[in-house]
Protein backbone atom coordinates (compact mmCIF):
# COMPACT_ATOMS: atom_id res chain seq x y z
CA UNK A 1 0.00 0.00 0.00
CA UNK A 2 1.09 3.53 -0.61
CA UNK A 3 1.68 5.29 2.72
CA UNK A 4 0.85 8.96 2.87
CA UNK A 5 3.65 11.54 2.85
CA UNK A 6 2.76 12.15 6.49
CA UNK A 7 3.28 8.48 7.32
CA UNK A 8 6.54 8.42 5.38
CA UNK A 9 7.88 11.45 7.20
CA UNK A 10 6.89 10.32 10.65
CA UNK A 11 7.94 6.70 10.38
CA UNK A 12 11.08 7.58 8.50
CA UNK A 13 12.00 9.83 11.38
CA UNK A 14 11.07 7.19 13.90
CA UNK A 15 13.26 4.67 12.13
CA UNK A 16 16.09 7.16 11.75
CA UNK A 17 15.83 7.97 15.43
CA UNK A 18 15.63 4.28 16.27
CA UNK A 19 12.24 4.80 17.87
CA UNK A 20 9.66 2.12 17.30
CA UNK A 21 6.48 3.83 18.23
CA UNK A 22 4.17 2.40 15.64
CA UNK A 23 3.06 -1.09 14.95
CA UNK A 24 0.33 -0.32 12.48
CA UNK A 25 2.16 1.28 9.56
CA UNK A 26 5.21 0.31 7.62
CA UNK A 27 8.54 2.06 7.33
CA UNK A 28 9.40 2.84 3.71
CA UNK A 29 12.98 2.95 2.55
CA UNK A 30 12.87 6.33 0.82
CA UNK A 31 12.51 9.06 3.42
CA UNK A 32 11.87 12.65 2.28
CA UNK A 33 13.71 15.34 4.18
CA UNK A 34 11.98 16.71 7.24
CA UNK A 35 12.44 20.45 7.62
CA UNK A 36 13.22 21.89 11.03
CA UNK A 37 13.00 25.67 11.00
CA UNK A 38 14.17 26.31 14.54
CA UNK A 39 16.59 24.90 17.04
CA UNK A 40 15.66 24.37 20.65
CA UNK A 41 17.82 25.32 23.57
CA UNK A 42 19.83 22.25 24.62
CA UNK A 43 17.73 20.56 27.30
CA UNK A 44 20.81 19.66 29.30
CA UNK A 45 21.45 23.39 29.71
CA UNK A 46 17.98 24.04 31.14
CA UNK A 47 19.21 23.31 34.64
CA UNK A 48 16.54 22.68 37.26
CA UNK A 49 16.21 25.37 39.90
CA UNK A 50 18.11 24.82 43.11
CA UNK A 51 14.91 25.49 45.01
CA UNK A 52 11.56 25.21 43.25
CA UNK A 53 9.48 28.35 43.13
CA UNK A 54 6.36 26.20 42.82
CA UNK A 55 4.71 24.19 45.57
CA UNK A 56 3.62 20.64 44.82
CA UNK A 57 0.03 21.83 44.45
CA UNK A 58 1.20 24.54 42.05
CA UNK A 59 3.03 21.94 39.98
CA UNK A 60 -0.02 19.70 39.83
CA UNK A 61 -2.15 22.64 38.73
CA UNK A 62 0.42 23.64 36.10
CA UNK A 63 0.43 20.09 34.72
CA UNK A 64 -3.36 19.89 34.62
CA UNK A 65 -3.68 23.32 33.01
CA UNK A 66 -1.10 22.43 30.37
CA UNK A 67 -2.86 19.18 29.46
CA UNK A 68 -6.21 20.96 29.23
CA UNK A 69 -4.70 23.63 26.99
CA UNK A 70 -3.30 21.02 24.59
CA UNK A 71 -6.54 19.04 24.53
CA UNK A 72 -8.28 22.21 23.40
CA UNK A 73 -5.58 23.24 20.92
CA UNK A 74 -5.21 19.81 19.29
CA UNK A 75 -8.83 18.62 19.58
CA UNK A 76 -7.83 15.53 21.58
CA UNK A 77 -11.02 13.66 22.57
CA UNK A 78 -9.63 12.04 25.70
CA UNK A 79 -6.39 11.94 27.69
CA UNK A 80 -5.34 10.29 30.94
CA UNK A 81 -2.39 11.42 33.04
CA UNK A 82 -0.44 9.63 35.74
CA UNK A 83 2.33 11.26 37.78
CA UNK A 84 4.29 9.37 40.45
CA UNK A 85 6.75 11.24 42.66
CA UNK A 86 8.77 9.92 45.61
CA UNK A 87 6.84 6.65 45.65
CA UNK A 88 3.45 8.35 45.74
CA UNK A 89 0.83 8.78 43.04
CA UNK A 90 0.26 12.51 43.05
CA UNK A 91 -1.91 12.61 39.92
CA UNK A 92 -4.04 9.97 38.22
CA UNK A 93 -6.63 11.85 36.28
CA UNK A 94 -8.72 11.76 33.13
CA UNK A 95 -9.61 14.57 30.75
CA UNK A 96 -12.26 14.74 28.05
CA UNK A 97 -14.34 11.84 26.80
CA UNK A 98 -13.75 8.17 26.12
CA UNK A 99 -16.55 8.20 23.53
CA UNK A 100 -17.01 11.20 21.26
CA UNK A 101 -20.59 12.45 21.40
CA UNK A 102 -21.36 10.89 24.78
CA UNK A 103 -21.23 13.64 27.38
CA UNK A 104 -21.52 11.09 30.20
CA UNK A 105 -18.49 9.05 29.09
CA UNK A 106 -15.79 11.02 30.89
CA UNK A 107 -12.23 9.72 30.98
CA UNK A 108 -11.10 8.85 34.51
CA UNK A 109 -8.06 7.24 36.04
CA UNK A 110 -9.85 3.91 35.58
CA UNK A 111 -10.55 4.30 31.85
CA UNK A 112 -8.90 1.55 29.80
CA UNK A 113 -6.66 2.60 26.89
CA UNK A 114 -4.69 0.49 24.47
CA UNK A 115 -1.02 0.86 25.41
CA UNK A 116 0.55 -0.61 22.26
CA UNK A 117 4.24 -1.31 22.49
CA UNK A 118 4.37 -0.73 26.23
CA UNK A 119 3.27 -4.38 26.13
CA UNK A 120 6.89 -5.12 25.25
CA UNK A 121 8.04 -3.91 28.66
CA UNK A 122 5.71 -6.41 30.30
CA UNK A 123 7.01 -9.18 28.04
CA UNK A 124 10.55 -8.22 29.08
CA UNK A 125 9.42 -8.28 32.72
CA UNK A 126 8.05 -11.77 32.17
CA UNK A 127 11.48 -12.87 30.96
CA UNK A 128 13.08 -10.96 33.86
CA UNK A 129 10.91 -12.90 36.32
CA UNK A 130 12.21 -16.13 34.80
CA UNK A 131 15.75 -14.75 35.12
CA UNK A 132 15.03 -14.01 38.77
CA UNK A 133 13.85 -17.60 39.24
CA UNK A 134 17.02 -18.81 37.49
CA UNK A 135 14.99 -20.57 34.81
CA UNK A 136 16.56 -18.52 32.01
CA UNK A 137 19.35 -15.99 31.48
CA UNK A 138 19.34 -12.96 29.19
CA UNK A 139 22.44 -14.46 27.56
CA UNK A 140 20.74 -17.77 26.79
CA UNK A 141 20.27 -18.57 23.10
CA UNK A 142 16.61 -18.55 22.12
CA UNK A 143 16.87 -22.16 20.92
CA UNK A 144 17.81 -23.27 24.44
CA UNK A 145 14.22 -22.58 25.51
CA UNK A 146 12.37 -22.64 22.19
CA UNK A 147 13.92 -25.55 20.23
CA UNK A 148 11.57 -24.99 17.28
CA UNK A 149 12.97 -21.46 16.74
CA UNK A 150 14.24 -21.23 13.16
CA UNK A 151 15.75 -18.50 10.99
CA UNK A 152 17.08 -18.51 7.46
CA UNK A 153 20.35 -17.22 8.92
CA UNK A 154 21.50 -20.40 10.69
CA UNK A 155 24.29 -18.67 12.60
CA UNK A 156 21.80 -16.18 14.01
CA UNK A 157 19.40 -19.01 14.72
CA UNK A 158 22.03 -20.71 16.87
CA UNK A 159 23.39 -17.69 18.73
CA UNK A 160 20.62 -15.06 19.01
CA UNK A 161 19.95 -14.54 22.72
CA UNK A 162 16.95 -13.43 24.72
CA UNK A 163 18.82 -10.20 25.44
CA UNK A 164 19.45 -9.60 21.73
CA UNK A 165 15.72 -9.74 21.07
CA UNK A 166 14.76 -7.61 24.07
CA UNK A 167 17.25 -4.85 23.13
CA UNK A 168 16.28 -4.78 19.43
CA UNK A 169 19.51 -6.29 18.10
CA UNK A 170 18.26 -9.17 15.96
CA UNK A 171 18.61 -10.03 12.27
CA UNK A 172 15.19 -8.52 11.57
CA UNK A 173 15.17 -5.05 10.03
CA UNK A 174 12.96 -2.23 11.28
CA UNK A 175 9.31 -3.35 11.12
CA UNK A 176 10.30 -6.26 8.88
CA UNK A 177 7.64 -8.92 8.53
CA UNK A 178 4.93 -6.84 10.21
CA UNK A 179 2.49 -6.93 7.32
CA UNK A 180 2.10 -10.70 7.71
CA UNK A 181 0.70 -10.51 11.24
CA UNK A 182 -1.17 -7.24 10.63
CA UNK A 183 -3.36 -8.88 7.95
CA UNK A 184 -3.46 -12.18 9.84
CA UNK A 185 -1.55 -14.39 7.46
CA UNK A 186 -0.77 -16.07 10.77
CA UNK A 187 -3.69 -16.09 13.22
CA UNK A 188 -1.53 -16.32 16.35
CA UNK A 189 1.93 -15.44 17.64
CA UNK A 190 2.74 -19.14 17.78
CA UNK A 191 2.12 -19.66 14.07
CA UNK A 192 3.91 -16.41 13.23
CA UNK A 193 7.04 -17.46 15.12
CA UNK A 194 6.92 -20.94 13.62
CA UNK A 195 7.01 -19.35 10.15
CA UNK A 196 10.11 -17.19 10.76
CA UNK A 197 12.29 -19.87 9.21
CA UNK A 198 10.84 -18.71 5.88
CA UNK A 199 11.59 -14.99 6.39
CA UNK A 200 14.77 -14.14 4.51
CA UNK A 201 17.04 -11.61 6.25
CA UNK A 202 19.98 -11.11 3.86
CA UNK A 203 20.60 -7.43 4.65
CA UNK A 204 20.94 -7.72 8.45
CA UNK A 205 24.02 -9.56 9.74
CA UNK A 206 24.09 -11.04 13.22
CA UNK A 207 24.06 -8.33 15.93
CA UNK A 208 24.13 -5.52 13.38
CA UNK A 209 22.84 -2.99 15.92
CA UNK A 210 19.53 -1.39 16.72
CA UNK A 211 16.49 -2.02 14.51
CA UNK A 212 12.98 -1.90 15.93
CA UNK A 213 11.31 -5.27 15.45
CA UNK A 214 7.91 -6.37 16.67
CA UNK A 215 8.85 -9.93 15.75
CA UNK A 216 11.45 -9.97 18.53
CA UNK A 217 8.74 -9.77 21.14
CA UNK A 218 6.46 -12.26 19.44
CA UNK A 219 9.39 -14.67 19.89
CA UNK A 220 9.92 -13.69 23.53
CA UNK A 221 6.22 -14.24 24.20
CA UNK A 222 6.61 -17.75 22.85
CA UNK A 223 9.68 -18.29 25.05
CA UNK A 224 7.56 -17.41 28.09
CA UNK A 225 4.92 -19.88 26.97
CA UNK A 226 7.49 -22.63 26.35
CA UNK A 227 9.18 -22.21 29.74
CA UNK A 228 6.05 -21.71 31.87
CA UNK A 229 3.47 -23.73 29.93
CA UNK A 230 1.22 -20.67 30.18
CA UNK A 231 0.27 -17.98 27.69
CA UNK A 232 2.35 -14.83 28.09
CA UNK A 233 -0.69 -12.85 29.25
CA UNK A 234 -1.66 -15.44 31.88
CA UNK A 235 1.91 -15.59 33.16
CA UNK A 236 2.32 -11.81 33.31
CA UNK A 237 -1.07 -11.47 34.98
CA UNK A 238 -0.08 -13.96 37.66
CA UNK A 239 3.42 -12.61 38.29
CA UNK A 240 3.08 -8.85 37.66
CA UNK A 241 -0.44 -7.47 37.24
CA UNK A 242 -2.18 -9.27 40.11
CA UNK A 243 0.56 -8.75 42.73
CA UNK A 244 0.64 -5.04 41.84
CA UNK A 245 -3.15 -4.72 41.94
CA UNK A 246 -3.33 -3.85 38.24
CA UNK A 247 -6.87 -5.19 38.07
CA UNK A 248 -7.93 -3.21 34.99
CA UNK A 249 -5.00 -4.34 32.84
CA UNK A 250 -5.48 -7.10 30.25
CA UNK A 251 -3.72 -8.75 27.33
CA UNK A 252 -6.25 -7.49 24.79
CA UNK A 253 -9.29 -5.21 24.66
CA UNK A 254 -11.80 -8.06 24.43
CA UNK A 255 -10.71 -9.39 27.83
CA UNK A 256 -11.95 -6.40 29.81
CA UNK A 257 -14.30 -7.37 32.60
CA UNK A 258 -15.89 -3.91 32.55
CA UNK A 259 -16.66 -2.87 28.94
CA UNK A 260 -18.03 0.44 30.20
CA UNK A 261 -14.48 1.40 31.23
CA UNK A 262 -13.01 0.70 27.78
CA UNK A 263 -12.24 3.81 25.75
CA UNK A 264 -13.23 4.06 22.12
CA UNK A 265 -10.68 5.11 19.50
CA UNK A 266 -10.71 8.32 17.43
CA UNK A 267 -8.80 10.12 14.69
CA UNK A 268 -8.09 13.84 14.43
CA UNK A 269 -7.28 16.16 11.55
CA UNK A 270 -7.13 19.92 12.06
CA UNK A 271 -10.39 20.82 13.84
CA UNK A 272 -12.14 17.57 12.95
CA UNK A 273 -12.48 14.43 15.06
CA UNK A 274 -13.96 11.18 13.78
CA UNK A 275 -15.12 8.27 15.86
CA UNK A 276 -15.91 6.71 18.25
CA UNK A 277 -14.65 3.31 17.08
CA UNK A 278 -15.10 0.24 19.24
CA UNK A 279 -11.83 -1.51 20.06
CA UNK A 280 -13.40 -4.96 20.06
CA UNK A 281 -15.28 -4.97 16.76
CA UNK A 282 -14.27 -2.02 14.56
CA UNK A 283 -11.81 -2.81 11.78
CA UNK A 284 -10.83 0.84 11.40
CA UNK A 285 -8.95 0.79 14.72
CA UNK A 286 -7.76 -2.81 14.52
CA UNK A 287 -4.02 -3.29 14.29
CA UNK A 288 -4.56 -6.97 13.73
CA UNK A 289 -8.02 -8.52 13.29
CA UNK A 290 -10.16 -7.92 16.40
CA UNK A 291 -7.13 -6.39 18.15
CA UNK A 292 -6.27 -9.91 19.26
CA UNK A 293 -3.37 -10.99 21.47
CA UNK A 294 0.02 -9.89 20.19
CA UNK A 295 3.10 -9.92 22.42
CA UNK A 296 4.43 -6.89 20.57
CA UNK A 297 1.53 -4.65 21.56
CA UNK A 298 -2.04 -5.70 22.40
CA UNK A 299 -2.46 -4.77 26.09
CA UNK A 300 -4.93 -2.35 27.64
CA UNK A 301 -4.40 -0.51 30.92
CA UNK A 302 -5.39 2.58 32.90
CA UNK A 303 -3.72 5.61 34.42
CA UNK A 304 -4.40 4.19 37.89
CA UNK A 305 -2.79 0.85 37.04
CA UNK A 306 0.17 2.51 35.33
CA UNK A 307 0.74 4.58 38.46
CA UNK A 308 1.23 1.31 40.34
CA UNK A 309 3.46 0.05 37.57
CA UNK A 310 5.53 3.25 37.62
CA UNK A 311 6.18 2.87 41.34
CA UNK A 312 7.17 -0.75 40.74
CA UNK A 313 9.71 0.20 38.06
CA UNK A 314 11.14 3.09 40.04
CA UNK A 315 11.50 0.78 43.06
CA UNK A 316 13.31 -1.71 40.78
CA UNK A 317 10.78 -4.48 41.22
CA UNK A 318 10.79 -4.55 44.99
CA UNK A 319 8.22 -6.97 46.38
CA UNK A 320 8.14 -9.16 43.28
CA UNK A 321 11.78 -9.68 42.34
CA UNK A 322 14.38 -11.00 44.75
CA UNK A 323 16.91 -8.32 43.84
CA UNK A 324 16.97 -4.75 42.55
CA UNK A 325 19.50 -5.94 39.99
CA UNK A 326 16.84 -7.62 37.85
CA UNK A 327 14.96 -4.43 36.90
CA UNK A 328 18.19 -2.41 37.04
CA UNK A 329 19.48 -4.65 34.25
CA UNK A 330 16.35 -3.98 32.17
CA UNK A 331 16.73 -0.20 32.41
CA UNK A 332 20.47 -0.27 31.64
CA UNK A 333 21.58 0.67 28.13
CA UNK A 334 22.37 -2.53 26.22
CA UNK A 335 22.33 -1.29 22.63
CA UNK A 336 23.58 2.15 21.59
CA UNK A 337 21.43 4.03 19.08
CA UNK A 338 22.54 6.55 16.49
CA UNK A 339 20.32 9.61 16.58
CA UNK A 340 20.06 13.08 15.09
CA UNK A 341 20.24 15.51 17.99
CA UNK A 342 18.07 18.19 16.40
CA UNK A 343 15.21 15.90 15.43
CA UNK A 344 15.53 14.10 18.76
CA UNK A 345 14.98 17.39 20.54
CA UNK A 346 12.10 18.51 18.34
CA UNK A 347 10.19 15.23 18.20
CA UNK A 348 10.79 13.77 21.64
CA UNK A 349 11.91 16.64 23.84
CA UNK A 350 15.16 14.83 24.60
CA UNK A 351 18.81 15.77 24.34
CA UNK A 352 22.20 14.32 25.21
CA UNK A 353 25.87 15.19 24.95
CA UNK A 354 27.51 12.93 22.33
CA UNK A 355 30.90 13.75 23.85
CA UNK A 356 30.98 10.83 26.27
CA UNK A 357 27.22 10.38 26.47
CA UNK A 358 25.09 7.70 24.86
CA UNK A 359 21.54 7.19 23.70
CA UNK A 360 20.71 3.56 24.28
CA UNK A 361 17.95 0.99 24.61
CA UNK A 362 17.28 -1.41 27.47
CA UNK A 363 15.39 -4.70 27.66
CA UNK A 364 11.88 -3.80 26.55
CA UNK A 365 12.82 -0.15 27.03
CA UNK A 366 13.03 2.38 24.16
CA UNK A 367 15.38 4.95 25.66
CA UNK A 368 18.05 4.86 28.34
CA UNK A 369 20.44 7.75 28.94
CA UNK A 370 21.10 11.16 30.45
CA UNK A 371 18.70 12.70 27.97
CA UNK A 372 16.00 14.54 29.93
CA UNK A 373 17.12 17.97 31.16
CA UNK A 374 20.53 16.44 31.84
CA UNK A 375 19.10 13.73 34.12
CA UNK A 376 19.26 9.97 33.75
CA UNK A 377 16.04 8.77 32.14
CA UNK A 378 14.24 5.83 30.56
CA UNK A 379 10.96 5.34 28.69
CA UNK A 380 8.84 3.03 26.56
CA UNK A 381 6.17 4.45 24.30
CA UNK A 382 3.37 2.75 22.44
CA UNK A 383 1.12 3.42 19.47
CA UNK A 384 -1.91 1.64 18.11
CA UNK A 385 -4.20 2.62 15.26
CA UNK A 386 -6.12 5.14 17.37
CA UNK A 387 -4.28 5.23 20.71
CA UNK A 388 -0.97 6.54 21.96
CA UNK A 389 1.00 6.41 25.21
CA UNK A 390 4.18 8.24 26.12
CA UNK A 391 5.95 7.97 29.45
CA UNK A 392 9.19 8.97 31.11
CA UNK A 393 11.03 8.01 34.28
CA UNK A 394 13.68 9.90 36.27
CA UNK A 395 15.08 7.37 38.79
CA UNK A 396 17.08 9.91 40.81
CA UNK A 397 13.90 11.80 41.65
CA UNK A 398 11.62 8.77 41.82
CA UNK A 399 9.54 10.49 39.15
CA UNK A 400 7.38 8.81 36.55
CA UNK A 401 4.89 10.30 34.07
CA UNK A 402 2.43 8.50 31.77
CA UNK A 403 0.30 10.31 29.18
CA UNK A 404 -2.37 8.29 27.36
CA UNK A 405 -4.46 9.49 24.41
CA UNK A 406 -7.46 7.84 22.74
CA UNK A 407 -6.78 9.38 19.34
CA UNK A 408 -4.19 9.46 16.59
CA UNK A 409 -3.54 12.27 14.14
CA UNK A 410 -4.52 11.48 10.56
CA UNK A 411 -3.57 14.79 8.98
CA UNK A 412 -3.28 18.51 9.53
CA UNK A 413 -0.39 20.10 11.40
CA UNK A 414 2.74 18.03 11.76
CA UNK A 415 2.90 18.88 15.47
CA UNK A 416 -0.29 16.87 16.01
CA UNK A 417 1.72 13.70 15.42
CA UNK A 418 3.99 14.28 18.40
CA UNK A 419 1.99 16.43 20.79
CA UNK A 420 1.75 13.59 23.33
CA UNK A 421 5.57 13.34 23.31
CA UNK A 422 5.81 17.06 24.03
CA UNK A 423 3.18 16.92 26.78
CA UNK A 424 5.15 14.15 28.48
CA UNK A 425 8.38 16.15 28.38
CA UNK A 426 6.75 19.36 29.59
CA UNK A 427 5.15 17.65 32.58
CA UNK A 428 8.41 15.93 33.51
CA UNK A 429 10.04 19.36 33.39
CA UNK A 430 7.48 20.82 35.77
CA UNK A 431 8.19 18.19 38.42
CA UNK A 432 11.95 18.40 37.81
CA UNK A 433 11.84 22.10 38.72
CA UNK A 434 12.78 23.30 35.24
CA UNK A 435 11.73 26.97 34.96
CA UNK A 436 8.29 27.23 33.38
CA UNK A 437 9.49 30.05 31.11
CA UNK A 438 12.11 27.71 29.67
CA UNK A 439 9.57 24.92 29.19
CA UNK A 440 7.20 27.31 27.43
CA UNK A 441 9.96 28.67 25.20
CA UNK A 442 11.11 25.25 24.05
CA UNK A 443 7.56 24.02 23.59
CA UNK A 444 6.71 26.96 21.33
CA UNK A 445 9.95 26.50 19.37
CA UNK A 446 9.17 22.82 18.86
CA UNK A 447 5.69 23.62 17.54
CA UNK A 448 7.10 26.27 15.20
CA UNK A 449 9.71 23.87 13.86
CA UNK A 450 7.23 21.07 13.32
CA UNK A 451 4.57 23.27 11.77
CA UNK A 452 6.96 24.88 9.30
CA UNK A 453 6.14 21.78 7.25
CA UNK A 454 3.09 21.85 4.95
CA UNK A 455 -0.29 20.79 6.27
CA UNK A 456 -1.35 17.27 5.39
CA UNK A 457 -4.87 17.31 3.90
CA UNK A 458 -7.57 15.43 5.78
CA UNK A 459 -8.70 12.30 3.96
CA UNK A 460 -11.84 13.24 2.02
CA UNK A 461 -13.48 9.86 2.49
CA UNK A 462 -13.13 9.70 6.26
CA UNK A 463 -13.24 13.35 7.29
CA UNK A 464 -15.47 14.86 4.60
CA UNK A 465 -17.78 11.88 3.89
CA UNK A 466 -16.76 11.78 0.24
CA UNK A 467 -17.62 8.41 -1.35
CA UNK A 468 -14.61 6.22 -1.97
CA UNK A 469 -15.97 5.36 -5.42
CA UNK A 470 -14.66 7.79 -8.00
CA UNK A 471 -17.20 6.98 -10.68
CA UNK A 472 -14.39 5.57 -12.78
CA UNK A 473 -14.33 1.95 -13.90
CA UNK A 474 -11.48 -0.48 -14.31
CA UNK A 475 -11.43 -1.65 -17.95
CA UNK A 476 -12.14 -5.35 -18.40
CA UNK A 477 -8.76 -5.94 -20.03
CA UNK A 478 -7.02 -4.44 -16.97
CA UNK A 479 -9.09 -6.66 -14.67
CA UNK A 480 -7.96 -9.64 -16.70
CA UNK A 481 -4.32 -8.57 -16.44
CA UNK A 482 -4.57 -8.05 -12.68
CA UNK A 483 -6.64 -11.09 -11.76
CA UNK A 484 -4.63 -13.99 -10.39
CA UNK A 485 -2.47 -15.07 -7.48
CA UNK A 486 0.60 -13.17 -6.33
CA UNK A 487 3.63 -14.04 -4.21
CA UNK A 488 6.51 -11.94 -2.95
CA UNK A 489 9.86 -11.81 -4.71
CA UNK A 490 11.58 -12.63 -1.40
CA UNK A 491 10.27 -14.81 1.42
CA UNK A 492 7.22 -16.02 -0.55
CA UNK A 493 6.47 -18.80 1.94
CA UNK A 494 6.48 -16.34 4.83
CA UNK A 495 4.28 -13.64 3.30
CA UNK A 496 1.78 -16.05 1.81
CA UNK A 497 -0.54 -15.52 -1.12
CA UNK A 498 -2.25 -12.34 -2.28
CA UNK A 499 -5.12 -12.75 -4.68
CA UNK A 500 -7.06 -10.53 -7.08
CA UNK A 501 -10.28 -12.07 -8.36
CA UNK A 502 -13.08 -10.89 -10.63
CA UNK A 503 -16.51 -11.19 -9.02
CA UNK A 504 -19.27 -9.98 -11.33
CA UNK A 505 -18.34 -6.42 -12.27
CA UNK A 506 -15.90 -6.02 -9.39
CA UNK A 507 -12.24 -6.78 -8.88
CA UNK A 508 -11.63 -8.05 -5.33
CA UNK A 509 -8.33 -7.79 -3.42
CA UNK A 510 -7.75 -10.60 -0.89
CA UNK A 511 -4.80 -10.79 1.49
CA UNK A 512 -4.76 -12.47 4.87
CA UNK A 513 -8.24 -12.15 6.35
CA UNK A 514 -8.93 -8.86 4.58
CA UNK A 515 -10.96 -8.51 1.42
CA UNK A 516 -12.17 -5.45 -0.46
CA UNK A 517 -13.17 -4.04 -3.81
CA UNK A 518 -10.45 -2.52 -5.98
CA UNK A 519 -11.52 0.95 -7.13
CA UNK A 520 -10.17 2.96 -10.05
CA UNK A 521 -8.54 6.36 -9.47
CA UNK A 522 -7.56 9.07 -11.98
CA UNK A 523 -4.07 7.54 -12.07
CA UNK A 524 -4.48 4.31 -14.08
CA UNK A 525 -1.72 2.58 -12.10
CA UNK A 526 -3.09 3.48 -8.65
CA UNK A 527 -6.13 1.84 -7.10
CA UNK A 528 -8.06 2.36 -3.87
CA UNK A 529 -9.11 -0.53 -1.65
CA UNK A 530 -12.58 -0.47 -0.17
CA UNK A 531 -11.70 -1.60 3.32
CA UNK A 532 -11.67 0.36 6.55
CA UNK A 533 -8.28 0.29 8.26
CA UNK A 534 -6.98 3.53 9.73
CA UNK A 535 -8.38 6.89 8.70
CA UNK A 536 -6.44 7.28 5.46
CA UNK A 537 -7.41 5.83 2.10
CA UNK A 538 -5.73 2.51 1.39
CA UNK A 539 -4.03 2.77 -1.98
CA UNK A 540 -2.02 0.29 -4.00
CA UNK A 541 0.19 1.05 -6.96
CA UNK A 542 0.62 -1.52 -9.69
CA UNK A 543 3.90 -1.64 -11.59
CA UNK A 544 4.14 -3.23 -15.02
CA UNK A 545 0.43 -2.93 -15.68
CA UNK A 546 1.01 -3.65 -19.36
CA UNK A 547 3.20 -6.65 -18.68
CA UNK A 548 2.33 -10.29 -18.09
CA UNK A 549 3.52 -10.22 -14.47
CA UNK A 550 2.38 -7.00 -12.82
CA UNK A 551 3.89 -6.13 -9.45
CA UNK A 552 2.22 -4.74 -6.33
CA UNK A 553 4.59 -3.17 -3.77
CA UNK A 554 3.13 -3.30 -0.28
CA UNK A 555 4.50 -2.28 3.11
CA UNK A 556 8.19 -2.44 4.01
CA UNK A 557 9.29 -2.79 0.39
CA UNK A 558 7.54 -6.15 0.16
CA UNK A 559 6.62 -6.60 -3.50
CA UNK A 560 4.08 -9.13 -4.73
CA UNK A 561 4.44 -10.40 -8.31
CA UNK A 562 1.75 -12.19 -10.28
CA UNK A 563 2.42 -15.92 -10.61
Amino acid sequence: MLPSLRSILLLGLLATLCRGGSIFRSTPLDIPSFQLSAALDPLSELSPCTTSTLSLDDKKKAAIDFVQDQIKAFKLPGVALSVVLKNETILSKGFGTKELGNSKASVTGKTQFQIGSLTKTFIALGIAKLVDEKKVSWNDPVVAHLPSFALTDKYAQKYTTLGDLASMNSVFGAYEGDIAWVVNVYPSDKELVQALGYLETPTRPFRAGYAYSNLNFAILGQVIEAVTNQTWYDYVRKTIWTPLGMNNTFGRAADTQTPQKLSFGHFTCLDKVIGPYNLVNSTIVAVNPKNDYFAGGSMISTADDLSKFSRFLLNKGRGIFSSDAIVADMITGHNVQTVNLQTLSILFGQDYNPDGGAYATGYGIDTVGDVMFGAHYFDKGGDMAAFKIRNGFIPAQNLGVNVLSNSQSAGGKFSSLVIVNLIRTYILGIFMDVPVDSLQSNFKKALAALDSNPLTPCDDHYFNAKPIDTGLTIPDNIKTVLAGTYHTTTSPKFYGQLELVVQGKDLIFNYGVYSGRVIATPDPSVFALDWDRGAESNLIQVLGLNESKPQIPLAQSVTFVKD
